[in-house]
């Protein structure tokens, strides 16, 4: 209930920005990729490296902006999806990731750093482990992201944002095939840009896999 009040809270702060400076928030909602720890026996205080990575069955689920869903272009899939989490204790400590999409004609990419210290590692009961974290340096390879336009944001870089991967059950091994991955990216504001950053985290942390 904690988490789904601070998700309320952060959406609330966001959507205030928004209607005020024209702060917005996009997230890219992405399915069934491969998560992979760097050993086995992963737990709350894990230290080590989750990479990421994307498979046959991994898709773009949805974009969004302020909550509202966008049509993705005719064509638009998941090409790539490469990246890593490092973490200490349970601590998230720094990592990155880049995200494509393609239709057949062209490649769109979003990529960002993770920021050390920013979120940890926590347990989903019956569904394995959340991760998030804050992210930095966000880019856009174009003005478009999947035939959705991403101008505010492609203008406003670097970006700041969020991820959660939520739902990275490895079990007893180290890899999950079935792990999907929540990206949250805002556009910066002198002001309130940093109130809703820092509720992005929370927001997230009410996402649950459906």
């Amino acid at each position: 209930m904690q988490g789904t009040r601070l998700g309320v809270v952060a959406a609330a702060a966001c959507a205030f920005a928004a209607s005020a400076q024209a702060n917005s928030l996009l997230q890219i909602d992405l399915n069934s990729l491969t998560a992979t720890a760097s050993s086995a026996g992963f737990s709350t205080s894990f230290t080590g490296t989750i990479s990421l990575s994307h498979d046959g069955d991994s898709t773009l689920n949805g974009i969004k902006i302020n909550g509202v869903d966008q049509t993705i272009g005719a064509g638009f899939v998941l090409s790539s999806l490469t990246g890593s989490i490092t973490t200490v204790g349970g601590t998230v400590t720094g990592g990155s990731f880049s995200v494509s999409v393609f239709d057949g004609f062209t490649t769109d990419t979003y990529s960002a750093s993770i920021t050390s210290g920013s979120g940890s590692i926590n347990t989903q009961a019956g569904q394995g482990f959340t991760i998030d974290g804050l992210t930095f340096s966000g880019l856009f390879s174009s003005t478009s992201f999947a035939g959705v336009d991403v101008t505010l944001w492609d203008s406003n870089e670097p970006l700041s944002g969020s991820f959660l991967n939520f739902a990275f059950d490895p079990g007893t091994g180290t890899t999950d095939s079935d792990a999907d991955l929540d990206v949250f990216v805002v556009v910066p504001l002198p002001a309130s840009g940093g109130l809703c950053l820092a509720g992005l985290l929370g927001l997230a942390g009410a996402r649950r896999r459906r």
